[in-house]
């Protein structure tokens, strides 16, 4: 019998190069075949991972049993890292008695309206929040909440379908444009209305509402291990309205400084909005606005964070958060680096501002920046770029981590750095 392995369900083909290529025989992958179809690149070892259709929790439990029994494997544990694979996640790992978190607490932290209920209920900083399915629900929702307003999908991800309205002519067009994507948007592990059966609500028609709240936004991730939580880094977000509500154009890390709460009273604060949610141990990411002097919560999940985060913070702290991932998945007990040793740096994301087909990504100008530390490319020529609201992921070209020469002046020196990329596009 081989070493036991992490399952590590539903992540993406870049993230499946990293682990295996940084940590190989660590981890088996349980891939949507969809995905792994349409990757456009080489597979790992077949042994490594498994691929199934895994919108069917049958099929998917089924090719890994089959996969299993064929390799002579066993299983140290579970994680995942993809919004739209945790519940499929929780649901293997109580077939196959693995520690992980309930199928109740995942189906409440994934619904962008039950989590901020759950933290309402519970006295937890968050904004009001209400459902819409047709426009004279949207009217009332509107009496109610006032403006600013935030409309979103219920499972939504990232910034997909975020709009922040001031007015019922923004918040009607708002409406239109979620409600219309929703019921053609291909993907069906994101909006799978089967989680949600029997609650009067659906992922496919239901529009969110949070009131709009104001403040300086930041990401956080942390880990839950015996009733006490552990910060491991804190990122600053600088957003880009001007592409998209809730876009973000920069992170910086370390952050802890800048969130005006203090240590004990943020870890109080997520402690008790995991606890709220019946989430009790593990690795998660929050964001959060800082409202008031609190941390108001827009989403918590137990995953890690995403987006360029995971190298940033590999860059700035030197600690991987993937093998952080499959560490606690395991049972360990990592010892974090204290926050004074991360080194300030920052990641500005590339976004693409036009549509067409990539033919030529040059980054010679950026690599002979003095203050530039890496540079990350998503995507290759031939790669078709699509804007919001039809696509919001394939304008994210890649980052860049820098060492800001002025950290009051981050976005200023961002936006420099990622003007110095020459991108040559076909229409």
């Amino acid at each position: 019998m081989t070493r036991g392995r992490v399952l590590v369900v539903g992540t993406t083909p870049d993230y499946i190069e990293l682990i295996e290529g940084r940590y190989s025989g660590r981890a088996l992958f349980l891939t949507d075949a969809r995905v792994r179809r349409n990757a456009g690149v080489e597979r790992p070892p077949e042994e490594v991972e498994v691929t199934a259709d895994l919108s069917n929790s049958k099929e998917a439990l089924s090719s890994l049993r089959r996969h299993l029994t064929t390799h002579g494997m066993e299983l140290s544990g579970i994680t995942c890292f993809d919004d739209e694979s945790l519940a499929l996640a929780a649901s293997l790992a109580a077939k196959l008695a693995l520690p992980y978190h309930s199928e109740a607490s995942i189906k409440t932290s994934r619904s962008k309206f039950h989590s901020k209920r759950a933290w309402l209920r519970s006295g937890v900083p968050c904004p009001r929040v209400l459902t819409a399915r047709e426009p004279e629900d949207l009217e009332a929702v509107i009496d109610r909440l006032g403006f600013p307003l935030v409309l979103k999908p219920l499972t939504g991800s990232g910034s997909e379908l975020v709009f922040w309205c001031k007015n019922r002519g923004e918040a009607r067009k708002a409406f239109r444009i979620i409600t219309r994507r929703l019921a053609e948007h291909p993907d069906e592990r994101m909006y799978h209305l089967g989680h949600y059966q029997g609650q009067g609500i659906d992922p496919r028609q239901d529009v969110v509402a949070e009131e709009g709240l104001t403040g300086p936004e930041f990401s956080c991730d942390f880990i839950l291990e015996n009733g006490r939580v552990k910060i491991v880094r804190v990122a600053g977000k600088i957003l880009a309205p001007e592409l998209g509500t809730g876009t973000t154009h920069l992170y910086y890390v370390p952050a802890n400084g800048d969130t005006g709460i203090s240590q004990r009273d943020l870890e109080k604060q997520l402690f008790e909005a995991a606890d709220a949610m019946e989430l009790t141990s593990g690795l998660f990411m929050a964001d959060f606005i800082v409202h008031r002097g609190r941390a108001s919560f827009l989403e918590l999940s137990p995953r890690p964070s995403g987006d360029c985060l995971p190298w940033l913070i590999r860059a700035s702290g030197g600690l991987d958060m993937l093998c952080l991932a499959l560490d606690l998945a395991e049972g360990s007990s990592p010892v974090l680096p204290p926050v004074e040793s991360f080194r300030f740096l920052a990641a500005v994301r590339i976004l693409a501002r036009q549509t067409g087909v990539i033919e030529r990504i040059d980054v010679s100008r950026i690599a002979g920046d003095p203050g530039v530390v890496d540079i990350t490319l998503y995507r290759e020529p031939g790669h078709k770029v699509a804007l919001p609201p039809g696509d919001y992921f394939s304008r994210v070209l890649g980052h860049i981590i820098f060492s800001p020469s002025n950290p009051d002046d981050l976005a200023e020196e961002g936006d420099r750095l990622e003007k110095l990329l020459r991108v040559e596009m076909a229409s």
